[in-house]
């Protein structure tokens, strides 16, 4: 356990110097590259569906706070608070999914461990400090420090992660380490919480990389590793079990919050994003928008509805017109894929009801217009 804890991170996003929210991230490897992984809407400052706020002022994070742990050539584990911003002048500095509709809530830091962030202290007189450190650095005469990314606790057999995946079902015992209303010690370990797969992992949740776990799961922990973790070494597969030297996990996915909770009632049912979506948002290197720009303008939207009702025929605009026919639906649908998730799916449905009442431009001719 002590080796995924290291791989577990405390996020605290700010704007500015006023913190926003806290949450959890992991330290993810992929090929030679490091990354943090945590939840989209923990670095958007968003709802991932109404693109909302979370924040009671409406501001929107421009750093976070990353306590990393760092291993020292003689196996001392300190953490280091780094501050990392979340976008420039040009663009937010953190990938999102290439295919962002329907959205997929997890969003991942690219950095470079060898680059020197502000880490801002406490001396033990109450002192406030800043300084720039290095995550990996040199150590004179017994070599430099290391980090750990998850890839280092796991099973260390791809073809058995690979059946684990296959064939793990609903009522299997899962873990989520992270910080449950920011609980958490001086040296910032993570709290581990207990979940039940409650729906397939292998088909996904409404057709999408994501599955549901029972868990009770609190504000803190979006963005947690969801693991199958042994501290045996053993993983166990239709009978036949794998027994490996030391306590080895397997990264099921990144828990992003709860759903169905209505005027306090929570059924404790949470979603899950695959871990193959990591892969993808790291493959795709797509960068999120400016702040500013992760909504689209009314004006904006108006410009897309044009291009779609571009294609449609006289029949198909009153059909987006009338409630009774589900049109409205498929055109929102095509509407949400072409923009990226980049409006509500409220506002897109007002931005489509708006363009077919006053389009006046070209239409395609149907058989039934001729």
């Amino acid at each position: 356990m002590t080796a995924v804890n290291n791989s577990v991170v405390h996020l605290t996003m700010r704007f500015q110097r006023k913190v926003l929210s806290i949450g959890t991230g992991v330290l993810y490897q992929n090929e030679s590259g490091y990354y943090i992984v945590t939840a989209w809407h923990n670095l958007s400052g968003r709802h991932s569906e109404t693109l909302e706020p979370l924040s009671e002022r409406s501001a929107i994070p421009d750093n976070v706070v990353v306590n990393l742990a760092v291993t020292t050539p003689g196996h001392l584990v300190t953490r280091h608070p780094l501050t990392i911003p979340l976008h420039d002048e040009e663009r937010s500095l953190f990938y999102i999914h290439p295919k962002n509709w329907p959205r997929v809530d997890v969003a991942v830091i690219p950095f470079d461990p060898y680059e020197s962030y502000l880490s801002e202290m406490s001396l033990s007189d109450g002192q406030q400090i800043e300084i720039r450190i290095s995550p990996i650095m040199p150590v004179e005469g017994v070599g430099e420090t290391e980090l750990t990314p998850i890839q280092k606790c796991f099973v260390p057999n791809n073809d058995v992660m690979e059946k684990w995946f296959e064939s793990v079902g609903v009522t299997e015992e899962l873990f989520i380490p992270g910080y449950p209303h920011n609980v958490q010690d001086y040296y910032a370990q993570p709290v581990w919480k207990r979940a039940t797969i409650a729906s397939s992992v292998q088909n996904g949740w409404n057709r999408e990389a994501k599955f549901l776990v029972d868990s009770a799961s609190k504000s803190g922990m979006s963005g947690s590793p969801v693991l199958y973790y042994s501290p045996k070494g053993h993983v166990q597969i239709h009978g036949s079990t794998y027994q490996f030297g030391r306590d080895v996990a397997i990264l099921a996915g990144i828990y992003v919050g709860r759903i169905a909770v209505k005027d306090g009632d929570d059924p404790q049912i949470r979603t899950v994003w695959h871990k193959s979506v990591i892969d993808e948002i790291i493959d795709g290197k797509c960068f999120e928008n400016l702040p500013y720009e992760v909504e689209l303008s009314s004006d904006e939207l108006k410009e897309y509805m044009q291009e779609i009702l571009a294609t449609c025929s006289k029949e198909g605009i009153e059909n987006i017109k009338n409630p009774d026919v589900p049109s409205r639906y498929y055109v929102r649908q095509q509407l949400m894929e072409k923009i990226g998730g980049r409006a509500s799916p409220k506002r897109a449905l007002e931005a489509i009801l708006d363009a077919a009442e006053t389009y006046q431009g070209s239409l395609v001719v149907s058989e039934t217009d001729t």
